[in-house]
């Protein structure tokens, strides 16, 4: 089966995260970033898994964009989600948030991966924000390594 990881990622995380899920597939695999290549051409995939970080509660507008376009593609696909989030309390409803509807009705699996705060990357407004909104003063990963082993083994199923 030939499947495309298709994600967004601001700081690398999830592209990391996207890379660990392909690393434990065992087809062909294409990770296509929506940040280099926003118009990707899926049509020859057979399975999308599609990422996105949550920053301040938000997903990647590029995302939702992507998966509005494709709908009708989306729709004939194996499709996987994840997203890559640090605020635990709200997890879920960002999972919910993070694409549309339609994706959420067709999906098995789903999956929260954790995240990271990356202090070398961000600017010094992120810096502040994440200092005062999580109270979090240096680079943090909490990313949940079990669940993306977890989450490959669904989408392989």
């Amino acid at each position: 089966m030939k499947t495309a990881i298709i994600y967004y990622s601001k700081h690398g995380t999830t592209e990391r995260v996207a890379h660990l899920i392909g690393e434990k597939l065992d087809n062909e695999i294409s990770y296509i970033s929506l940040k280099e290549y926003p118009k990707p051409d899926i049509q020859t995939y057979d399975r999308i898994i599609l990422g996105t970080s949550i920053y301040a509660g938000t997903p990647n507008q590029k995302v939702t964009q992507f998966c509005c376009k494709n709908r009708s593609l989306l729709e004939q696909k194996v499709i996987g989600l994840f997203i890559c989030c640090m605020n635990k309390e709200q997890e879920e409803e960002e999972l919910n948030k993070a694409f549309p509807e339609f994706l959420h009705r067709l999906t098995i699996p789903k999956a929260i991966l954790g995240g990271e705060f990356q202090f070398d990357k961000m600017n010094f407004i992120e810096r502040f924000l994440t200092k005062k909104i999580a109270k979090v003063n240096s680079s943090v990963s909490r990313l949940k390594y079990d669940e993306i082993k977890e989450f490959a083994d669904k989408v392989r199923q």
